[in-house]
């Protein structure tokens, strides 16, 4: 079998280490054989590395998301061919799917195919963050994904998004207003531009007191809200209040990307953790989570394809190869890189 480089991992809190003995994997019945070429660093891979969470089996390649051109395809495939470029987010964990080597596997409707207004670059910063949104809003709460091309009229109500600046924050900024809700979105004073430009209609200080964010919510919103999503993983506390204590709408619903933390929600709102790490397992939840990313992939490729919604910007690390992976994710980590990081391979 043929071998090739990348990125591997020999076990928990394992330094990463770049070797050329992976074998390149065959695609199956509606798979393709992708070439990587640009990745997108997310946290969730130092988070694998150090505490081998989501990690399958070992020695492991890892990588969420990703932009390549496909090399060939297996049997019944219909929406991809050899030559077409692709982007979107891995399944988490599973080696054969990870783009940390040169090559890997897709499943066709799992991914997006890319379009001339989306740059490869661009692509990276996708994948993980739409869908995890998607998640969020669409199931989790309920929110209706419009068809391409159609238009939606607003609504007199708001969604409340808690980390609006970040990656997950500004996709469920752009997909609540897609579906016509008003948004608000809390965040850092030196960032509230951010979630302007994703489509949020206002935001509101995250760093205040509590009372005081409780506060600019009813005062923005009038308390026409009931949903809420907790992008950021740490306003598990803050969005039940506002929900309790501010709401005036009678069906209410919290979603939130945090799917380790403790929290008592009461029975008067409808809870919902987003565990998209479940791509692509064979258990229950992981069977629906793959459905819902099937069923929404080529709506959203619409919409992404019609400028409908756009890509986040990022940030691109100088040179190129499996090292300067390895240099992005620590500089991640330490925090120097404002914006998502990008790096060619």
């Amino acid at each position: 079998m043929p071998t090739q480089s990348g990125i591997t991992i020999s076990g928990p809190n394992e330094p990463y280490t770049v070797v050329d003995n992976i074998e390149q994997p065959t695609p199956g019945p509606k798979q393709a054989l992708v070439k990587t070429l640009y990745v997108g660093l997310n946290p969730v891979e130092p988070f694998m590395q150090h505490t081998g969470i989501l990690v399958t089996s070992w020695p492991a390649v890892i990588g969420s998301d990703v932009a390549g051109i496909v090399i060939s395809t297996g049997p019944s495939c219909t929406k991809l061919a050899a030559g077409d470029h692709i982007y979107g987010c891995v399944p988490i964990g599973l080696t054969k799917f990870s783009p940390f080597q040169e090559t890997f596997l897709v499943e066709e409707d799992w991914v997006f195919k890319k379009g001339d207004n989306i740059g490869l670059e661009e692509g990276c910063t996708i994948g993980a963050g739409v869908l995890t949104a998607a998640l969020a809003l669409i199931d989790g709460q309920g929110v209706g994904l419009p068809a391409h091309g159609t238009n939606v009229e607003e609504k007199d109500s708001w969604v409340v998004v808690m980390g609006g600046s970040g990656s997950v924050g500004r996709y469920a900024c752009q997909l609540a207003k897609l579906a016509g809700f008003k948004v608000l979105a809390s965040c850092s004073p030196s960032k509230s531009q951010l979630a302007i430009e994703a489509g949020a209609a206002a935001t509101f200080n995250n760093r205040a007191a509590v009372e005081e964010q409780l506060a600019e919510i009813e005062r923005i919103t009038g308390g026409k809200f009931g949903r809420v999503v907790d992008a950021s993983a740490q306003a598990v506390e803050i969005s039940i209040r506002a929900l309790e204590t501010v709401s005036k709408e009678e069906e209410k619903y919290f979603a939130t990307v945090g799917d380790w933390s403790e929290m008592k929600v009461p029975d008067s709102i409808k809870s919902y953790r987003v565990e998209f790490g479940k791509l692509g397992r064979d258990d229950e939840l992981g069977k629906h989570v793959t459905a819902r990313v099937v069923e929404w992939v080529p709506v959203l490729e619409g919409h992404f394809a019609s400028g409908a919604l756009r890509p986040l910007d990022y940030h691109l690390v100088e040179g190129e190869g499996w090292e300067k992976v390895i240099e992005g994710i620590a500089d991640m980590e330490a925090g120097k890189l404002a914006k998502k990081p990008v790096v060619k391979v």
